[in-house]
């Protein structure tokens, strides 16, 4: 556990350095802009909009951020053979991989909260009245990351180049919202009798759900979240990103550097 908490350390060392006070900058010239937008609206609907806005910034944000990492780091360290020498040391590989991906973690929620605190700050200057969806919704978006981070990494070690690697978990984040979609497009063939459902069925089960983790929906609304879908969701995203962590462990073992 040393050693990947030693590469976490480092990993956050880096990413602190190149990337995390721009993002932050944009983020807060985003949410400041929009409050100064729709400042015309009636209270409640500009209180509304700046949630969105800012909820919805600190989501793609996030996700740009983290993919930019996992890909700059893994990719970037494999293409340039200097993870031969962090190898050459007393490190396994599987240590690697999970001391990159608990580094990209570990800024992508600093990330995350020092945006949420912005968001909040302005939210209650706004007058506006605390919904504990709020840290549900915050929660919902790093669990997003934690799949994405997985899955950005794995395409890293398994692509031949970062363009490529950040285009294919960009449309594997895409698609990961409309998933649901697929459910309806199985229905509509299974009615005139297409036999590719299977397939569908199989793209369905493989992609990540994001849209199931879109708990910011439900804020301001008289929607209940049960606690039992709460527990599945979390349970969810932690199964999909070891899967897909433990799947790049694989990948990683079987290369020659």
């Amino acid at each position: 556990m040393k050693k990947i908490f030693a590469i976490a350390e480092y990993t956050v060392k880096e990413n602190i350095r190149h990337r995390i006070f721009y993002t932050i900058f944009i983020f807060a010239l985003v949410v400041i802009v929009s409050s100064v937008i729709f400042s015309m609206l009636s209270p409640e609907e500009e209180t509304r909009v700046i949630l969105d806005i800012g909820l919805g910034a600190i989501e793609i944000f996030a996700f740009l951020s983290a993919i930019f990492a996992a890909v700059g780091l893994v990719l970037g360290e494999i293409e340039n053979k200097s993870v031969s020498l962090i190898l050459v040391r007393p490190v396994r590989r599987f240590e690697y991989i999970w001391g990159r991906y608990s580094g990209i973690l570990s800024i992508s929620l600093f990330n995350i909260l020092l945006m949420s605190s912005g968001l909040l700050f302005l939210l209650f200057i706004k007058g506006w009245r605390f919904d504990f969806r709020f840290l549900l919704a915050i929660t919902f978006i790093f669990l997003k990351v934690v799949i994405i981070s997985a899955l950005a990494i794995l395409i890293s070690l398994i692509s031949t180049s970062a363009i490529s690697s950040i285009s294919a978990t960009f449309f594997l984040w895409v698609l990961g919202h409309v998933t649901d979609h697929l459910k309806y497009l199985n229905h509509v063939l299974l009615e005139k009798g297409v036999k590719i459902t299977i397939f569908l069925k199989a793209i369905y089960y493989l992609l990540p759900n994001f849209q199931y983790l879109n708990v910011k929906d439900y804020i301001g609304y008289p929607n209940p979240l049960a606690g039992a879908t709460i527990l599945w969701q979390v349970a969810y995203s932690l199964i999909y990103a070891s899967i897909a962590t433990w799947l790049s462990v694989l990948v990683f073992s079987r290369k020659e550097f």
